[in-house]
């Protein structure tokens, strides 16, 4: 699978994530050209978890630093925003 655009929304606002299928059913989350983390869904509880970007290789991305001057917006993976990611990329699936 060639990699794609999600949208989510944080805050109110809308916020464009790109996904980076990797093998093994991970996904990449690319936001401004760096690196988020890595989801995967889990086959025993269905539910989607994070891999930090501190625990991967990068694999050529910077790793994602919130900047106040930068106008992005400050993204943590948390369990909300990592299950809205995996239903934003399931519905990319079926499609």
């Amino acid at each position: 699978m060639e990699s794609f655009t999600i949208k989510i929304w944080k805050e109110g606002e809308e916020i464009n994530l790109n996904i980076h299928p990797q093998q093994a059913g991970t996904y990449k989350i690319i936001y401004h050209g760096a690196l988020l983390g890595e989801i995967l869904i889990t086959r025993w509880s269905k539910k989607w978890e994070t891999i930090t970007a501190d625990e991967l290789e990068p694999g050529g991305f910077p790793v994602y630093e919130y900047d106040e001057t930068s106008g992005h917006q400050d993204i943590l993976l948390d369990h909300a925003t990592v299950q809205e990611i995996g239903r934003q990329i399931i519905n990319v699936g079926l499609r």
